[in-house]
């Protein structure tokens, strides 16, 4: 009986101790529910805000902003934007997720 309770004992130690995948849960819910939240923008066919969008596209591309509209039939935006060396390209991104589809080269 006693090695029966420390064979229980240990395999309790093992899942609840730190860095165990008993903890990494927790993380794990936060990102589930983010995906689901963002599956459920896609459902529903509801954005992003367009202002988070062009955020990211001006970490990645030097530029700015030349217009910018959102396409319902794709649920994606278009956006034209004029880069560091005066191209003009269209980037698309996702409008439910904010996700960049394409660059456009920039």
């Amino acid at each position: 009986m006693t090695a029966l309770a420390a064979l229980l004992l240990g395999a309790f130690v093992a899942f609840a101790a730190p860095g165990s995948r008993a903890h990494a849960a927790e993380g794990d819910f936060e990102v589930a529910q983010s995906y689901d939240s963002r599956r459920n923008m896609e459902l529903t066919n509801q954005r992003v805000p367009l202002e988070s969008v062009i955020a990211t596209i001006s970490r990645t591309c030097s530029g700015q902003l030349i217009n910018a509209r959102h396409d319902a039939s794709s649920n994606r935006y278009i956006v034209r934007w004029e880069t560091g060396d005066h191209r003009i390209v269209s980037i698309q991104a996702d409008a439910a997720t904010g996700r960049i589809l394409s660059t456009g080269g920039c």
